[in-house]
């Protein structure tokens, strides 16, 4: 809750006291039209870590801002908010990323972008983005090395200085994302934000995503951690500790880098995924809200 207040009250800010009506608007529009009010798109399949042992496509796919206008228009109503985020990648790849944030800014009522910080530049952190999401996936340099196997601590915290010197109303939420390298940070995390002015911070652990090579690995997950959302079965298969019911990605769809509709980022290929935009992709959506409530498809299974 605190998090979406800070959230709400950043982006009044921002955008005007008109601003709340537009965003009622467009929910209402989505309710009506039965349809998610929120979109979560990939802006491409490149990543610009680096990790040690992180395989990325020889050829990644780049969404163009003209495939994203036209999923958008093929809707009974427009988003009222989109979020870019990457699937196994980082939005900040994408040299495509500010024509997808025009079209997002000219359709949403609210635009975030969630990324590692990494490449950052004066340009992009200029973006009129609403909410910036940094994830660090440790909070020492040390711990970035055991997790990534590379010295780009401090380029990432510089992201952040460089977006909150850049635009003095956007919201930044700054997340420490524990992995079994970084699992004891957050002493170190809470230091780090004290000495860099950090206001809106969250931690949580990183995702298992059971098709997504080195992201199957149980020997990345911070297990030992009493806050960890996974633990091990028997026959040492990963599993959630604290089974939930429904969906927390019931409010959004996902548009990867691809072009292509899916129920949500985490989703495996193993799921309905419609390739072309139409009034019937997305009524034909509609009919995935339930299975991802009942949590039916296998990637729902592991997702906390």
């Amino acid at each position: 809750m605190r998090r979406a207040v800070h959230t709400f009250a950043g982006v009044l800010r921002e955008r005007g006291p008109l601003w709340p009506a537009g965003l009622a608007l467009r929910a209402a529009g989505c309710m009506l039209g039965g349809i998610p009010r929120g979109l979560v798109v990939e802006p491409c399949e490149a990543c610009t870590g680096g990790c040690r042992g992180c395989v990325t496509p020889q050829a990644p796919a780049l969404l163009e801002p003209s495939a994203l206008e036209a999923w958008i228009a093929a809707r009974e109503a427009p988003p009222a908010t989109i979020h870019f985020a990457g699937r196994h990648s980082d939005p900040l790849a994408s040299p495509l990323l500010a024509g997808l944030v025009a079209v997002a800014r000219a359709h949403a009522s609210m635009v975030s972008v969630s990324t590692i910080g990494l490449d950052m530049d004066g340009a992009t952190a200029r973006l009129p983005v609403d909410r910036w999401i940094v994830s660090l996936p440790a909070a020492t340099r040390e711990t970035w090395r055991a997790v990534k196997g590379t010295d780009r601590f401090e380029e990432a915290v510089e992201a952040v200085r460089m977006i909150s010197g850049s635009r003095s109303r956007v919201v930044i939420e700054v997340v420490l994302t524990k992995w079994a390298g970084s699992a004891g940070d957050g002493p170190a995390f809470a230091e780090l934000a004290a000495r860099e002015g950090w206001r809106n911070t969250t931690i949580v652990h990183t995702l298992h995503d059971p098709s997504g090579s080195a992201y199957s690995d149980p020997a990345l997950l911070a297990l030992g951690e009493p806050d960890c959302p996974y633990g091990l079965d028997s026959s040492g298969r990963v599993v959630l500790a604290r089974p939930r019911a429904g969906c927390p990605q019931a409010g959004y769809l996902c548009i990867d880098a691809r072009g292509t509709l899916r129920p949500c980022p985490f989703s495996g290929a193993d799921v309905p995924l419609i390739p072309e935009p139409s009034r019937g992709a997305w009524r034909e959506a509609r009919g995935w809200r339930a299975a991802k409530s009942s949590r039916s498809f296998p990637n729902c299974r592991i997702c906390p």
